[in-house]
């Protein structure tokens, strides 16, 4: 995998030959504050305090199309934001960019806070998605098989293994297919077409029960639910970490490997104008998904903790 670490401004992309397949924003927030960490006795800090909201929303639209314009036909692009600014971000896009919009991803990214006494805890961050047509690329990730499920619904067996039942048959708000099929003819129809039912039936896919069909559902072939947009399973870096907070606004590597792996073709292209800790480019190197990413920050420092992560962990 190929990659540059360019110390420069977030845009120094725009004149590449470059399309990329997918770009991933995490830009200030507008928190109006100066974040810092000390590391070593040296102090790590970035600025995010603007003249107004106006200012930084008018900054924020140009990051974004000015990114959004370098995606590929199939490519996507992740903001990652508070939810005010995300909110305000995509009502200040163009109908047409709007149209794009693919989902909002409700990141939990810190633990409960015990002390609120006037509101919510506000432990999330929105991360928008937007496509470039309707044809993106998205391979579907999947929860770990409930271990509970697993043990007690796979308990048919046949020359295949052992299956669980899932339904085959309509319902009274989904009514299906009328036909009959077998002496089965479900008062709510077929939850597909008789020619399906046949090509199901003839591979042996099809357990017929005393009162009703289904569809056997084998557990070699199985997988947890898949992956919605609430996240709460990432958790905030802590002290236990492999990659330990280097970085004020640090993301954990596994959520940019969620995203890279979901969202980029093998041998794609990956860019990230907000460097920062180099998150992006150390998920696609224990991912080795992308083939080529390019990471800028015009932040000294984080482009040392960059150069010091990429020696430091073992990509192999």
């Amino acid at each position: 995998m190929n990659y540059d670490i360019i110390k420069g401004e977030w845009n120094s992309f725009i004149n590449d030959d470059n399309q990329y397949d997918l770009i991933y924003l995490d830009p200030p927030f507008f928190t109006q504050r100066k974040h810092k960490i000390e590391k070593e006795g040296k102090e790590i800090s970035f600025d995010d305090i603007w003249e107004s909201e106006e200012e930084y929303n008018e900054w924020l639209k140009n990051v974004f199309m000015e990114s959004y314009n370098k995606l590929t036909p199939t490519g996507l692009i992740y903001s990652h934001n508070n939810f005010e600014m995300n909110s305000m971000l995509y009502s200040n896009l163009d109908k047409k960019i709007r149209k794009r919009y693919v989902t909002n991803i409700s990141w939990q990214r810190s633990h409960p806070h015990n002390n609120i006494k006037k509101s919510w805890g506000n432990i999330v961050d929105s991360i928008m998605v937007f496509s470039k047509t309707n044809k993106n690329y998205f391979n579907v990730q999947y929860n770990s098989l409930d271990e509970k499920y697993k043990n007690n619904s796979f308990n048919n067996k046949d020359d295949n293994g052992n299956y669980a039942l899932a339904p085959i048959t309509g319902e009274k708000s989904r009514v299906g297919y009328k036909f009959e099929y077998k002496g089965f003819n479900p008062t709510y129809g077929w939850r597909k077409t008789k020619e399906e039912i046949i090509k199901l039936d003839e591979i042996g896919y099809i357990h017929f029960g005393k009162n009703k069909p289904y569809k056997k559902i084998y557990d070699y072939e199985s997988k947890g639910s898949p992956i919605q947009n609430i996240w709460t399973d990432i958790f905030p870096i802590t002290r236990t970490e492999e990659n330990k907070r280097e970085y004020p606004t640090q993301k954990p590597i596994k959520l940019l490997e969620r995203i890279i792996i979901s969202s980029c073709p093998k041998g794609g292209k990956v860019l990230d104008p907000f460097g920062g800790s180099g998150t992006t480019l150390f998920a696609s190197l224990k991912t080795r998904i992308p083939s080529y990413v390019k990471i800028i920050d015009i932040n000294p420092d984080a482009i040392d903790i960059i150069n010091d992560g990429i020696e430091k962990y073992n990509f192999d």
